[in-house]
């Protein structure tokens, strides 16, 4: 077959240690050379990914415009730069040999339509992927022997610390390392770390997002006393999806005193103590994800409040903060427990009278947004018909002698690209549901009075993850004449 128009696609492995990866650079220019050498037009696609991945972005769109029959054929350094999971060159081949596009390697091509081509193909692909789990198996046992030198083999470096390329190690950053000291501090001094987590985001503490768990693990993190872990957990997958599975003791890596400690021992052993403490509760106040979980907070000391079961009732707990002086003397917070039950009759007649002002908003809203959206939709469908129509007029002024062939071609490939563009922000907006104001706040009303006629009827965590759409925290004070709530709604 004559080849005219391919696509060169370039491939580097994340594994920077993976010595047997060409550069991206080093692959487009011998591959830019060959094209030109053979008279090829082509088109340049370069990504960084795992050849075990299917989502790669530009590998994703080349073999979208293969669909299309843009391209003759892929041109690159060997086969395993496309992939070498083998379900995948399965679906890469099927789409090749529907296209009629060819795979040409500097050394090769290969024609899947062709038997004995596709045999060779099938041979290489089965070498490759044996060559991968050589390799992967090989860089392991590197990663592991890294790590026990004391160098830093994780991927991600803990907030509070900087990587430096030339010792391979940690390095404290000052300011961000006296926010682990202060969230080591507060733990110790009897802060949950849900608490620790809302102050320090109304505090506006840097620009990550802080969370219960992501407080959590930083607590738990031996990291921040000036230790190296490798190798707790492995990864893999499982059903199409990704599974993390800890690993056993003897399979992990603990070096210590591998890099400069953020927080003392003494204060690391302090948290850790305290977290099994409050990690080894009383089966009775081991209650469940609920209605309510994680979103009554204390309206004393800001704290929130955990639940208990009691006498077979659920119990909103008595809130026993420490708050820590100066003298090691600490107050403990007075605020007292609650009936579930008189918590929600309360909380429902406060939520009902919050949808029914929301139900009076609702009436006095208009559907134009709803209407430019349709409009925005039906203007780009003009474009593409309108597009469309362009096509034809290239190739009837083709056949009429009136364009080159290469200047048809040209021209096609560009309406074409637009209107692939077109399409793609047409299935954007329709797959993202892009509703108008009205729209939202419908959604979130119908799932309001959901709550408020059926809430009793629907399973606690459903009904609990409801909740959570639209409401941020339940402030909660035990007063002497009764409960007293303040629901605060997000925006």
């Amino acid at each position: 077959m004559a080849i005219k128009k391919v696509a060169i696609y370039c491939r580097k492995s994340r594994e920077a240690d993976d010595k047997t990866t060409t550069s991206i650079d080093g692959q487009a220019n011998s591959l830019i050379e060959l094209c030109e050498k053979r008279g090829y037009v082509y088109d340049l696609y370069s990504e960084t990914g795992s050849s075990q991945e299917w989502d790669r972005p530009e590998f994703q769109k080349l073999l979208s415009k293969i669909k299309h029959y843009e391209y003759d054929a892929i041109v690159c350094t060997e086969q395993s730069r496309l992939t070498r999971n083998t379900k995948h060159y399965e679906e890469v081949k099927e789409i090749m040999i529907k296209s009629g596009c060819v795979l040409v390697t500097p050394t090769s091509m290969t024609d899947y339509t062709n038997e004995d081509q596709m045999f060779s193909g099938d041979i290489i692909a089965l070498i490759e992927k044996r060559e991968w789990q050589t390799t992967r198996k090989r860089l392991m046992r590197g990663s592991r022997e890294s790590a026990k030198k004391g160098n830093w083999m994780g991927k991600k470096v803990p907030f509070g610390y900087r990587y430096n390329r030339d010792t391979k190690n940690l390095e404290i950053v000052p300011e961000d390392a006296e926010i682990i000291v202060r969230m080591f501090n507060e733990y110790v001094s009897g802060k949950s770390t849900t608490t620790i987590a809302y102050d320090f985001t109304n505090a506006g503490i840097t620009n990550m997002q802080w969370s219960s768990s992501s407080v959590a693990r930083m607590i738990a993190n031996v990291v921040y006393a000036g230790h190296s872990s490798y190798g707790r957990t492995k990864q893999y997958k499982q059903d199409g999806k990704r599974v993390t599975e800890r690993t056993s003791t003897e399979d992990q890596i603990l070096i210590k005193e591998a890099h400069q400690p953020i927080v003392p021992q003494e204060l690391f052993d302090m948290a850790q103590r305290i977290r099994n403490e409050r990690n080894s509760r009383p089966a009775a106040l081991k209650v469940g994800k609920h209605t309510f979980s994680g979103l009554v907070r204390c309206g004393v000391c800001g704290n929130i409040h955990s639940f208990q079961n009691a006498h077979g009732k659920k119990r909103i707990t008595s809130c026993r903060t420490r708050t820590y002086k100066d003298d090691g003397t600490y107050t403990t917070c007075t605020n007292g427990g609650a009936y579930v039950d008189d918590f929600k009759t309360l909380f429902h007649e406060y939520f009902a009278q919050y949808v029914e002002q929301l139900e009076q908003y609702i009436h006095l809203m208009t559907d134009d947004e709803v209407q430019n959206f349709d409009e925005e939709i039906k203007r780009r469908e003009k474009q593409i018909e309108k597009l469309n129509k362009d096509i034809k007029r290239v190739q009837q002024g083709f056949v009429m002698e009136i364009f080159t062939p290469d200047e048809a071609r040209k021209q096609i490939a560009s309406f074409k690209e637009q209107i692939a563009s077109l399409e793609e922000q047409i299935e954007e907006m329709t797959a993202e549901n892009k509703m108008s104001e009205h729209d939202k706040v419908s959604a979130r009303l119908e799932n309001m009075r959901r709550f408020l006629t059926h809430g009793d009827n629907i399973p606690e965590n459903e009904a609990n993850d409801i909740l959570r759409e639209f409401i941020d925290t339940i402030i909660y004070t035990k007063e002497e004449n009764g409960i007293n709530l303040k629901i605060i709604m997000k925006e």
